[in-house]
């Protein structure tokens, strides 16, 4: 007989699954303690339109935590033939591609069933990433070839949080499209969220990657929109994400890439971030170092640091600095002129600014 806190983990589960769409009294769409062929049970077995098993789903006590039933789970889906695992006790979930991936991770809620199915079609045709060359024309200098094969090659040990420091001019949003056309050439992405911090920056985003990426249709999100479902990339700030993003499963975009990422992970801005359950790349000019910086005060160490802690890296996964940029010839030298206070007698000893190089 279940205990009375195991039940009370199933109504906040069933309330939770309704929440994301799912009927949870079809029994094609939801399935209750379904049979194993040693004569276990899984708790439930959520399957697509079709009735295809896609996903375990294995409850626990409300007090109890949920990764401890990881490989009770794994042994119900290696029975039934299912890819997908989600671990919960009524408050936390996680979940797991138990066959390519080493550990479950916390997401924030069950994904709806048509985003689910995405996941699951994906995965019949995918590619190995290695085996998809990056598209020249749209990246062709060597930096941005290493760049964007480092991040393939970690997303493929399983990474799911990247930071890459690529300097001012250097081409981040070129790179970007190239490692997006990547992606989904591997067929290992079906949607894109693309956040910039301003609007105006959307729109040459926007043009950006009309440009490089025409077969596949992107569009920038305004505040007060919806999600255009149709739509393969969605550019837009946080700000315009914030109202609406928790009306969405976290399993809608598979890859999430942050522009000027630094500014963008804190406060309630952090919580859009956090949300989805795609790979994480954040991308940034700014030192992510802070004993690199020369100038500048505590709070504005802490605040690279931070960005470091928030994608769970020691040093950024690829760095490419304007010196390395200039020592290579992509960008031009740079002069700094310091002004300077002078007294001179035939301008009668008022003080005058003169610029002075350094």
């Amino acid at each position: 007989m279940q205990s009375s806190n195991e039940a009370f983990s199933r109504v906040l589960i069933d309330a939770q699954l309704a929440a994301q769409g799912w009927d949870t009294q079809d029994q094609n769409a939801v399935r209750y303690e379904v049979s194993c062929d040693d004569g276990t049970r899984a708790d439930y077995v959520l399957c697509d339109r079709h009735g295809r098993a896609m996903a375990v789903v294995e409850a626990k006590r409300f007090s109890s935590n949920p990764g401890d039933a990881a490989e009770q789970a794994k042994n119900y889906a290696r029975q039934l033939n299912i890819p997908y695992i989600f671990l919960t006790n009524g408050n936390e979930v996680r979940f797991w591609e138990w066959q390519s991936a080493a550990f479950p991770h916390a997401v924030k809620t069950f994904f709806k069933q048509s985003d689910l199915e995405r996941r699951f079609a994906t995965r019949q045709v995918k590619r190995d990433l290695l085996s998809v060359e990056t598209d020249t024309r749209i990246a062709g200098r060597d930096y941005q070839q290493n760049c964007i094969q480092i991040l393939c090659e970690e997303i493929l040990q399983g990474r799911r949080k990247l930071l890459v420091e690529m300097a001012t001019g250097t081409g981040k949003t070129r790179t970007a499209a190239a490692f997006i056309k990547r992606l989904f050439e591997a067929n290992a992405i079906t949607r894109v969220l693309f956040l910039v911090d301003r609007i105006p920056l959307a729109k040459q985003t926007e043009d950006a990657f009309a440009e490089h990426l025409p077969d596949y249709p992107c569009y920038v999100l305004r505040a007060g929109r919806r999600f255009q479902d149709e739509k393969l990339i969605t550019i837009t700030t946080l700000q315009s994400m914030v109202n609406i993003y928790g009306d969405y499963s976290p399993g809608y975009f598979d890859l999430v890439i942050s522009d000027e990422c630094h500014r963008s992970i804190y406060g309630q801005w952090s919580g859009v971030l956090k949300y989805f359950d795609g790979v994480q790349i954040g991308l940034t000019a700014t030192p992510c170092v802070a004993a690199e910086i020369d100038a500048g005060d505590d709070e504005d160490k802490a605040f690279v640091k931070d960005t470091l802690r928030f994608f769970e890296v020691d040093q950024p996964t690829f760095t490419y600095k304007l010196k390395d940029a200039i020592s290579d010839g992509y960008l031009v030298p740079y002069q700094i002129y310091k002004a300077q206070t002078v007294k001179t007698a035939a301008e009668g000893g008022f003080e005058v600014k003169k610029s002075e190089l350094d």
